[in-house]
């Protein structure tokens, strides 16, 4: 055996037979085509592609290794596969979804609690006298309302609830208000040194505003009991003493 022969059985044997080089065979090794200085190219003038996905696109579009590669078929083919796609979206009967993995979903907003929580969906859960309170707004019962000044109560207010909230602050229709006051001779602030008060109540109309009409009843020789009717009143939490059902018989507070 000569040099060459051996020569060439060697460099069959580390390069590979011409099986294990060829794609199409089922003895193909791509790990010996890797090595070998004599690889076999099924198609040597085959289109590059940038990566494996674009070239299993237009394998699927082509249809198979033995449909030639032609850039105006697979023109055509885009062409078409776009038309059956606007047609189809167009008459309605379809549209495009576009598909997610759980983890790609989008992430649900929540409304901050500030948001949730206001004071119709408190006064569901009220407790002790305020759940009396509740009770009396559902069913329309009129209550009276002692408020206070700074020593002692200075009258009572009768009307319907509207809405109230935890620090008793509440809202009443159909308002009827009495209170006692001293005369204006008789003064409580003996310090005041702007002189006797006076009524403003024709001024105010002057200004275009809307004063509820007070009359005035003498008790005794100092006081003088007032009272009036208004559709709505805001009463403060802080100037409440009690609320009772208005049953029409004014308690004497002192």
């Amino acid at each position: 055996m000569s040099e060459s022969d051996d020569e060439s059985k060697h460099s069959t044997s580390s390069e590979g037979s011409s099986t294990d080089l060829d794609p199409t065979s089922d003895r193909y090794k791509p790990l010996r085509v890797l090595y070998s200085r004599k690889p076999q190219i099924p198609i040597p003038r085959a289109r590059l592609h940038d990566n494996v996905s674009k070239f299993e696109t237009q394998f699927r579009q082509l249809g198979g290794f033995d449909q030639k590669y032609n850039e105006a078929r697979l023109e055509e083919l885009r062409q078409t596969t776009a038309k059956g796609k606007g047609q189809k979206f167009a008459s309605g009967s379809e549209l495009p979804v576009r598909r997610f993995e759980p983890h790609q979903e989008m992430i649900k907003a929540e409304k901050p609690a500030r948001f949730k929580k206001n004071i119709f969906l408190k006064l569901e859960n009220m407790e002790g006298p305020l759940a009396s309170l509740l009770t009396w707004m559902c069913e329309r019962v009129r209550v009276r309302v002692y408020t206070r000044k700074e020593k002692g109560v200075r009258g009572y207010v009768t009307g319907y609830v509207e809405v109230f909230d935890k620090h008793w602050n509440m809202a009443l229709s159909d308002v009827y208000e009495s209170w006692k006051r001293r005369k204006y001779r008789y003064s409580e602030n003996k310090l005041s040194t702007l002189g006797e008060a006076q009524d403003c109540s024709e001024l105010l109309r002057k200004m275009g505003i809307d004063v509820p009409e007070v009359s005035v009843k003498s008790v005794d020789r100092k006081y003088v009991m007032c009272s009036r009717k208004v559709p709505k009143l805001m009463i403060r939490g802080e100037q409440v003493v009690l609320v009772t059902p208005d049953t029409g018989v004014e308690v004497e507070k002192e």
